[in-house]
């Protein structure tokens, strides 16, 4: 039987059948740890710009009589807190927290930074001694899903523990 249990939640129908499964290995084993993880989404554009205008030179003649603006990247510590997008983690865990309550599983629950299509899982769940980690088969549309990969098929992958992927 598994000791500490992971699972990969973002909130996705798949995702709440991975708490589900979750719980019926809790219902053979109140002595398994269950632990809730979400990864946190921090996307931030590659590159911000600043433009300046040059004021026309009488010596240069151009179309619209100035020089047009020229991009100025910036590195990604110079950029402004309004460019990062973090995705409402609190909202999902607290839905899995709820879920879990209802069935009556105490869990723990963890908020990580990262991508869920990096090793950021996987990484975790050796730290903390995880036996198994449960997924939803997909959390991603189509398109999504063919150009960056399925997160369940690189968490398999990686992972050193046994995985369980939920469908």
């Amino acid at each position: 039987m598994y000791n500490h249990i992971l699972i990969g939640f973002n909130s996705s129908e798949d995702s709440m059948k991975a708490l589900q499964r979750a719980a019926q290995f809790y219902a053979l084993n109140r002595d398994c740890k269950i632990t809730v993880a979400h990864v946190i989404q921090k996307q931030t554009s590659n590159m911000a710009y600043t433009y300046s205008v040059v004021p026309s030179v009488t010596s240069v003649t151009s179309i619209n009589g100035g020089v047009p603006p020229s991009p100025v990247p910036l590195p990604k510590t110079e950029l402004p807190p309004e460019t990062q997008e973090t995705s409402p983690n609190s909202k999902i865990l607290d839905q899995a927290k709820s879920f879990l309550m209802s069935q009556g599983v105490p869990a723990e629950f963890e908020a990580l930074d990262g991508q869920p299509v990096n090793d950021d899982l996987c990484d975790f769940a050796s730290e903390q001694g995880v036996d198994l980690i449960i997924v939803g088969n997909s959390g991603k549309g189509a398109l999504q899903k063919l150009l960056e990969g399925s997160v369940s098929e690189k968490v398999m992958k990686k992972a050193e523990m046994d995985v369980l992927i939920v469908k």
